[in-house]
């Protein structure tokens, strides 16, 4: 029978089977049974034991009360639900009451040590629709997201046709620490295998998501009647999702919920798609690991265009990075933004000083909201909008529209400045108060009469020395007996008639007075009425500021945009970007183009710019639409694909760009397959993912889109890849109409710039000193004539005699197909009676001879018409070349 603490335990635990429950026991939290497992490997705590009645042994690991928060985001950080269960009533005879206070979750969490400062913790909910018996996707979807640490909320509907993409390239952006599903789409087993098994999934009960209850629940959180003034009421999923973001903060946090007081709903067809491997494979906020990465670890364009001066706005970047806009008067406006900063040096600096070291207003605000700001917290946040006025002066003659938007909403909110100076104690001074002194009159009474108290024991010591005589006697308290009186033994005979014995010590006796006994109770009793009337008071000036909520965050979103355009203009001044010229038209034109992280990465040391011609699409068939690129590795040509989309991000995210200049026609999408990956958890092999990602850009780019491709078919044979490369080529070309650069090692190809209307040929140019490549870094108009890998092998210290033999291979010709001489060659030089490149040419020089092996070698009853056409014209054009005749072309 289990006995009370152990039944209390196991009822609250009950209630939180999928949470680790830490439960407050005195100064530590403990974790019990299977928890205590969990918690003791996750955080290298020691596991004891613990006994509940005479038979029951249960493990046990603990951590202090005051460091919970950073073992708890440890455990969060993995992935764990933590209940914190803590005491609820005053400890004294009998059980203590406890329950849960709140739940952290990778979703909810908002304790400033266990948040990054300069990206969201985002929570979102999916509400799927019923689907497709003939495709088995949803009919429609809807999303929600809210980040409870600054009161963010919104949501997003599609339709069938948008999906699955549109959710797919919303989660990317999102980046949410968790996502709620309902529990039978959770119970799929189909799903587990699917990209979305990649998120943290929290099932919840279906009825959270039942499109009806949570209208209901949304209203009722809102005290609205109808949904209309959000605009989702006729969006039933994307209703369902964010009354299940609710239903689930409520549950596992009810004190977040003041923050969600409104709800946005958007549309992402405003922004420019891109799927999760895009972002990557541009290292937009994240670093790709694939061979073709930057090569700085960590770096990214957020990280390289990161000159904000405040938390909220390293945020906004990062959000305005993931959302790149379609709208080209949006966009205008904000480069007009970041353009008059560049030009108006006094405003900028003023600007830039007033933000250096400003706090995070937007979480301080949220805190306040939420009933757990410490003082030291308002005091901030009075510091920072007491900047408010010198911010709004220094915007004073200001043309651009975003900088004046910005001025117009900035509220100094000088009534809370004035609240928090009056009521809130000053942290430095340590009085254990919150409130200050003055602020309340009842308040402070009771502290005048407890410093009364307190200064009488204080005077006691002497007055019962000069009474008695004794002058070793001393005044003393400690926790277990209070406030005493201590004699030493040798004086036990002059203690006074009043004196009552509490305590026998070594030395001697300890002994109370009514009288100090009186004083002693009233100190304590004013203590304790000190801290509780204290606490209401903060709590009450918690609430009133928290009214203010919608202006402090509205003053918090305008110093965030301030803080971005002027950390866009500052990046522009210090590497010299330039305005780039929008055009709702479909042409790329970008002179002098420079890859923004790679460049800022070279410290210094020059980057070789580079143009990219992109004609309309109503330009005519003589204009290029597609680049084919071709060059060797490691000539540059990933990087050249990777600025040209770079650049277009960053125009359509309102910012200057690395170029001499850029005219650009809005993309609606950018594709980019660039490095090689595999993703093995879903089978599919790295040429396999490869052809997954080209199909789906074949099937969704558009004329407006722009589309990366990097070596396409390198994962199969030659001819198969080839063959491949050319098809994808024709078809973006002469169906697609999307603005196309296609990087490939199949110099082969750069023929199609002859037949192919729209394709123009490019190349990395290449010099060749000694054997040595060198490469310039270059694009040129032409194809490359070869792929210089031999050079290159050698440049990454392959043995000597490989890479010689690798060449005298090369150059005769042997790799293309000739298996037989490649054998009888092979034989040659490794039984001695050839030396490797000499050898080669020897056995290679009679040309009738060569072409003898190469027919001997064929297996004519295998090949198709088609492949013996191949072979036909390879052997003429061996014999053309050995009689010193020109090859004809390839048809």
């Amino acid at each position: 029978m289990p006995t009370p603490a152990r039944r209390q335990y196991l009822d609250i635990k009950a209630q939180y089977p999928d949470a680790l429950l830490a439960y407050n026991i005195g100064d530590f939290y403990e974790f019990f049974d299977r928890d205590a497992e969990v918690a003791a490997r996750e955080l290298h705590l020691t596991l004891t034991a613990r006994t509940f009645g005479p038979d029951e042994l249960v493990p046990l690991a603990g951590v202090p009360v005051h460091a919970i928060h950073v073992y708890a985001a440890r455990l969060v950080a993995r992935g764990y639900r933590v209940a914190i269960c803590d005491q609820v009533s005053p400890a004294g005879r009998g059980l203590v009451r406890r329950e849960v206070t709140r739940v952290l979750t990778p979703g909810t969490v908002v304790e400033p040590g266990m948040l990054a400062a300069t990206r969201e913790t985002n929570l979102a909910a999916i509400a799927f629709g019923k689907r497709d018996p003939a495709t088995g996707i949803p009919r429609a979807i809807g999303l929600a997201w809210a980040d409870a640490s600054v009161g963010a909320f919104g949501c997003v509907q599609w339709p069938a046709e948008d999906l699955p993409h549109a959710l797919q390239a919303e989660l990317a952006r999102l980046g949410p620490a968790e996502v709620l599903i309902s529990k039978p789409v959770a119970d799929e087993e189909a799903l587990a295998a699917d990209w979305l098994g990649a998120y943290r999934l929290t099932s919840c009960a279906e009825d959270a998501f039942e499109p009806e209850s949570a209208r209901i629940r949304l209203c009722r959180h809102f005290n609205v009647a109808t949904l209309a003034g959000f605009g989702c009421e006729s969006l039933p999923l994307a209703t369902a999702a964010a009354g299940a973001i609710v239903h689930y903060i409520g549950r596992v946090n009810a004190s977040l919920l003041p923050l969600l007081s409104d709800l946005r709903t958007y549309e992402t067809r405003g922004f420019v798609e891109m799927d999760g491997r895009a972002w990557r494979a541009l290292e937009v906020v994240e670093p790709s690991h694939s061979e073709y990465a930057s090569g700085q670890r960590g770096v990214t364009l957020l990280s390289t265009l990161d000159m904000t001066r405040t938390a909220m706005g390293a945020r906004l970047l990062r959000r305005t990075l993931l959302h790149p806009l379609r709208d080209r008067a949006t966009l205008e406006a904000r480069l007009d933004a970041v353009g008059e900063l560049v030009g108006a040096v006094g405003p900028r600096q003023r600007l830039g000083s007033l933000l250096d070291g400003l706090g995070d207003l937007e979480r301080l605000a949220a805190r306040v909201t939420q009933g757990a700001a410490v003082p030291r917290e308002l005091f901030g946040l009075a510091s920072g909008l007491s900047r408010a006025p010198a911010v709004i002066a220094a915007l004073e003659g200001c043309d651009a529209a975003e900088l004046r938007e910005a001025q117009a909403a900035l509220d100094p909110c000088d009534d809370v400045r004035e609240l928090i100076a009056r009521a809130v104690a000053d942290p430095s001074e340590a009085t254990g108060r919150r409130v200050r002194a003055g602020y309340s009159p009842e308040l402070d009474a009771l502290v005048e009469s407890a410093s009364e108290t307190r200064r009488w024991i204080a005077a006691l010591e002497g007055i019962e020395r000069e009474r008695t005589g004794i002058r070793s006697l001393k005044v003393g308290y400690n926790k277990v007996f209070g406030y005493y009186i201590e004699i030493t033994r040798p004086n036990l005979s002059r203690v006074p008639s009043d004196y009552q014995r509490r305590q026998t010590i070594a030395t001697g006796e300890r002994f109370v007075t009514a009288e100090l006994k009186e004083h002693e109770a009233r100190a304590l009793h004013a203590d304790e009425r000190i801290e509780a009337l204290d606490g209401e008071l903060y709590a009450g000036l918690l609430m009133e500021l928290a009214r203010a909520h919608p202006r402090l965050r509205q003053t918090a979103q305008a110093l965030a945009r301030l803080d971005l355009w002027l950390a866009f203009a500052e990046v522009a001044i210090a590497r010299r970007y330039s305005r780039p010229t929008l055009t709702d038209d479909t042409s790329l034109e970008i002179i002098g183009g420079r890859h923004p992280v790679i460049e800022a990465a070279l410290d210094g040391v020059e980057f070789i710019p580079n143009d990219t011609q992109l004609a309309d699409l109503n330009a005519g068939a003589a204009q290029s639409r597609a680049m084919l690129l071709t060059g060797p590795n490691m000539a540059g040509k990933s990087t050249y694909l990777r600025q040209v989309a770079l650049i277009t991000l960053l125009a359509q995210a309102g910012s200057f760009v690395p170029a001499q200049s850029a005219r650009i026609g809005l993309v609606d999408r950018v594709f980019a397959r660039v490095g090689a990956e595999d993703d093995l958890a879903r089978g599919l092999s790295t040429f396999m993912l490869e052809m997954v990602e080209t199909a789906f850009i074949l099937r969704h780019a558009t004329e407006r889109s722009l589309v990366v491709l990097d070596e396409v078919g390198r994962g199969t044979s030659s001819t198969d890849g080839l063959a491949i490369a050319q098809a994808v080529i024709e078809r973006l070309c002469a169906v697609t109409g999307a603005r196309t650069l296609f990087a490939t090692h199949y110099h082969e190809l750069a023929e199609l710039a002859e037949t192919l209307p729209r394709l123009g040929a490019y190349h990395m140019e290449v010099a060749e000193r000694e054997g040595q490549a060198i490469f310039l870094r270059r694009v040129s108009p032409g194809a490359s004539n070869q792929s210089y890998g031999v050079q290159v092998a050698r440049m990454a210290g392959l043995p000597a005699e490989v890479t010689a033999r690798a060449e005298a291979l090369a150059r005769n010709h042997l790799i293309a197909g000739d298996v037989t001489a490649r054998v009888a060659e092979t034989a040659a030089v490794y039984d001695g009676r050839s030396d490797g490149a000499s050898g080669a040419d020897e056995l290679v020089s009679d040309a009738d001879r060569e072409l003898t092996l190469a027919l001997a070698s064929m297996n004519l009853v295998a090949m198709t018409p088609l492949e013996a056409l191949n072979l036909l014209f390879s052997l003429q054009q061996r014999a053309l070349a050995s009689l010193g005749m020109p090859a004809p072309r390839a048809p």
